[in-house]
């Protein structure tokens, strides 16, 4: 989920704080505009509007960064043009220096309420998507092994609360949710079996009624149950653990 729909304002509302942000500190420091800021600025703009355009299409839980580090990071362009011209560094907390050590002027700001009301709250957009998205991310997880999709589908409709990691074929078997469920009616079921109990799941197997030597064969295996096809979906939700 890469987040763009989500919070579309955070882009041009934090693109566009940056040069009032930059204007308001100059005049508290009595720093008299000059082209060379200005042309620093839209070094800023620039740099920061890239940065966040590749931030908001990357996926909520592979985001290292926030917003507001990147708008800070920007805040180097008209520091280093500052420091150029000659203009002597301000006196900060230590708070203020451990947070960012090379913001020597005070320009970045320590929170997104510090850049106006509009930028906060797309901010603050962002944040409550992120916090959204990966709340769904972090789902607990059970195992199929089942080429039947209405079977599949099933598991869907019964688990909304659950992520479904399936496989149809061993191969594709690599790390495994705690508990995986195994339909016997595959033709790889027992190596299936084998390959999920040595991976340290707890395997439940299903398939039907008739197949007794199929059930004893999947416990035989390492499976910790093995039911009826009928009687397996009534008890599904019991072979999970309740979340909390």
């Amino acid at each position: 989920m890469s987040g763009r729909h989500d919070y579309p304002a955070i882009i041009d509302e934090f693109v566009a704080a940056i040069r009032p942000r930059v204007e308001n500190r100059l005049a508290e420091m009595g720093v008299e505009w000059t082209e060379g800021v200005g042309e620093s600025l839209a070094e800023a703009e620039e740099w920061l509007r890239s940065a966040l355009e590749q931030l908001v299409g990357t996926p909520f839980d592979e985001q290292r960064r926030s917003p507001l580090e990147l708008l800070q990071e920007a805040m180097r362009f008209p520091t280093d043009t500052l420091a150029g011209l000659g203009v002597p560094v301000v006196s900060r907390d230590s708070v203020a220096v451990s947070a960012i050590p090379g913001d020597v002027y005070g320009l970045a700001p320590a929170s997104s309420h510090q850049l106006g009301e509009d930028a906060w709250h797309a901010h603050l957009a962002w944040g409550a998507a992120k916090a959204a998205a990966m709340q769904v991310a972090r789902r607990p997880e059970f195992g199929v092994f089942s080429s039947n999709l209405m079977d599949r589908s099933k598991f869907g409709a019964m688990l909304p609360d659950w992520e479904m990691v399936a496989w149809t074929d061993v191969a594709g078997i690599a790390k495994v949710p705690p508990t995986c469920f195994v339909d016997l009616q595959n033709p790889d079921a027992d190596e299936a079996i084998t390959a999920l109990t040595a991976l340290g799941a707890k395997v439940i197997a299903f398939g039907p009624h008739v197949d007794d030597v199929a059930m004893v064969r999947a416990r035989s295996l390492g499976a910790t149950d093995a039911v009826a096809r009928s009687t397996f979906f009534r008890r599904l939700q019991s072979f999970l653990p309740k979340i909390m």
